[in-house]
This record gives C-alpha cells, sequence and structure tokens, in this order.
C-alpha cells in the first residue's frame, strides 16, 4: 500500500531534486523551513479570512497555501539529503502541519463562504487522518499510502478550490463537502487496514 507514496516521492525527487539539493549546499537547516513552511500556513489562512471582504485574498491565500506545501514537502528530503534528520524535526514537521492545517480551515470558516457544518467536518477528519496513522504507527502499523486523502492532496484540493472560488462563487464550499467526505472514506479505510493487519498477528 505504501508503493503509491513511494511512486509520489520518486517523482517529486526527480522534479525538485536539483533544487533540493541547492538548498542543502547552501546548509539551510531543515527545521528553518519547517517553521517557514508553517508560516505560510499561518499567513495563508489570515489571506482566506480577509477574502470575506476582498476576493482577490483567495489567490494569495491559495497561492501561499501552495507555497507551504511545497516547503513541507521539502523539509524531510533536505533532512535526509544533509544527514540531518532528528526525532526533533520530525515532532515538529508533523505538530506545525497540524496548526497550520488547522488554521487554514478556521480562516475559511471565518471567511464565511463555506457551510461551518462541512468546513467543521473536513477540519476534524483531517486531524483524525493524521491521528489514526500517528496511532497505528505506534502499534507498529504503516500507513503510508494508505487512502486517498493524505496532507498532499487535501492542500491540493483546497488550492484549486481557493482558487477557482475567485470565478465560481461557491465552489469552494463543495471543495468542503467532497473533501469531508473523502476524508471520512480514508479513515474508515485505515481503520479497516489497520484492523486486519494487527487481527494477523494476533492469529
Amino acid at each position: 500500500m505504501s508503493s503509491k507514496r513511494d511512486l509520489e516521492k520518486k517523482i517529486l525527487d526527480k522534479i525538485v531534486g536539483g533544487f533540493v539539493d541547492f538548498i542543502v549546499s547552501r546548509k539551510v537547516e531543515p527545521n528553518f523551513l519547517t517553521f517557514l513552511a508553517f508560516i505560510f500556513s499561518l499567513t495563508s489562512s489570515l489571506f482566506f479570512y480577509i477574502s470575506r471582504y476582498f476576493d482577490i485574498a483567495l489567490c494569495f491565500a491559495s497561492m501561499l497555501l501552495l507555497i507551504s506545501g511545497f516547503i513541507d514537502a521539502i523539509d524531510g528530503m533536505v533532512a535526509r539529503k544533509s544527514n540531518r534528520e532528528s526525532t526533533l524535526g520530525a515532532f515538529l514537521d508533523s505538530t506545525l502541519d497540524k496548526i497550520g492545517e488547522s488554521s487554514v480551515f478556521i480562516g475559511i470558516i471565518m471567511s464565511g463562504r463555506t457551510s461551518y457544518f462541512w468546513t467543521s467536518l473536513a477540519l476534524a477528519t483531517s486531524i483524525l487522518i493524521s491521528y489514526v496513522r500517528a496511532r497505528a504507527e505506534a502499534l507498529g502499523v504503516d500507513l503510508r499510502g494508505v487512502g486517498f486523502m493524505e496532507r498532499a492532496e487535501r492542500i491540493i484540493l483546497i488550492v484549486v478550490g481557493g482558487f477557482l472560488e475567485f470565478v465560481f462563487k461557491g465552489l469552494l464550499d463543495w471543495v468542503m463537502i467532497a473533501l469531508a467526505i473523502l476524508s471520512l472514506v480514508t479513515i474508515v479505510q485505515r481503520i479497516i487496514y489497520v484492523t486486519s493487519k494487527l487481527n494477523r498477528k494476533l492469529s
């Protein structure tokens, strides 16, 4: 099940490998990139909120979130290539990711552009997807690539929804509905997968 994620990493490495090598050569700290991605997430959240007054803010919010997602995608690559992987870095990365992602959903809720219910559900299920993975890994079950609504997919969906909302009013609300439903499906997929794996270990 992790083959999907491994394939995505190989493709990403081919696309941005040279850029990552450049950053490594400049001795940029991976944790700096983690904090930078976090700042971009918070700023994106602010612009999503501002979009309740100015539609153009949606474009800035989406672009900032895209940049945040890109930086978050390469900070681990930089850590590995520079031999600076650490438990602290892994902790900061996952924790700040969740805070940043939550802030984006809160910004969207406060924009008044989407249903409070569906966007709140999208936020809750996004957090639960990560929680299920963390709990499963603590039990020795690898969930990489299990379920089709992982963080990268969620970011892409929000970014596309944000850009298109600028032209097609109300589309971001449908994106939140789709994200909430697909995230719920992913949670169910992961629960079934973990249950199956743990049952095999007991048998």
